[in-house]
């Protein structure tokens, strides 16, 4: 049993190689080609923003900018221990669907919550969707469900990239936080979609955690499902999109909020 726990304890602990190779993955997924050249500087400018304001910006600004940080340190995290913790969650007797959704809805809620807590940690308000976290997983979770739900049919009918699909986790919350939350805040305007679409790598990399470790620790399981069903013909790119039905009901329900 000591041996069995040391063992435990060994695939935890922090060694340099560990980071080595994270540094190395992060170098292919965001320098790999020209487009991620790109993407890496696009990315640059907010990360560097986003420091600018944990300095100079006021408390909206600074929960906003460590919550992007603790979202993008914690997906690193997890990346790094992408073995260990797939080894504890193919223990689970439950689908490789059922998986996926669980691992990325965990992920979900962990973004909503480093978001409240730091709100609360800075005294202030209008950062989180409420501020009541239970209200908040409340509006919010449902949303988050039906993405990675229909995240899994994604990837199971066309394999994507950890870099699209990194790019795609920013498109989807371009979706809600952005249009979606624009609606119902009041704030749309024909500069609305611009605005958003220069905003997508900050979105990224608030949505990876949502994304990506659900990706990576079922890699093998998403392959599989994929690889059994029959060649599919369509635009991978159209489709990728699908996760945006779930947005439905919360356009409905913010264009009854404009009209009423």
């Amino acid at each position: 049993m000591l041996g069995n726990a040391t063992r435990r304890f060994q695939g935890w602990a922090p060694p340099a190689g560990r980071f080595r190779g994270t540094a190395s993955d992060l170098g292919r997924l965001l320098f790999g080609n020209r487009t991620r050249k790109v993407l890496a500087a696009w990315m640059s400018i907010w990360i560097f923003l986003e420091l600018v304001n944990l300095v100079r910006g006021n408390a909206h600004d600074q929960v906003v900018a460590w919550s992007l940080f603790i979202c993008a340190g914690s997906t690193v995290l997890v990346w790094t221990y992408r073995d260990v913790l797939t080894g504890g969650f193919r223990q689970w007797n439950i689908s490789p669907r059922t998986k996926f959704i669980v691992i990325g809805s965990l992920g979900a809620a962990f973004a909503e919550y480093v978001f409240w807590q730091m709100e609360k940690l800075y005294g202030i308000t209008g950062v989180a969707a409420n501020p009541n976290l239970a209200i908040d997983l409340l509006v919010t979770m449902p949303w988050y469900v039906m993405m990675i739900t229909l995240l899994w049919k994604v990837q199971t009918r066309y394999k994507y990239s950890f870099t699209e699909l990194f790019v795609l986790g920013g498109v989807y919350e371009l979706g809600a936080d952005g249009l979606v939350g624009s609606i119902m805040g009041g704030t749309f305007s024909e500069i609305t979609i611009p605005s958003l679409i220069a905003l997508i790598p900050f979105f990224s990399l608030v949505y990876a955690v949502m994304v990506i470790p659900c990706s990576a620790m079922m890699r093998d399981e998403i392959d599989a499902v994929r690889n059994a069903r029959p060649a599919v013909l369509g635009n991978r790119h159209v489709y990728a999109m699908l996760p945006w039905l779930g947005l439905i009901p919360y356009f409905i329900l913010a264009s009854l909020m404009v009209l009423g």
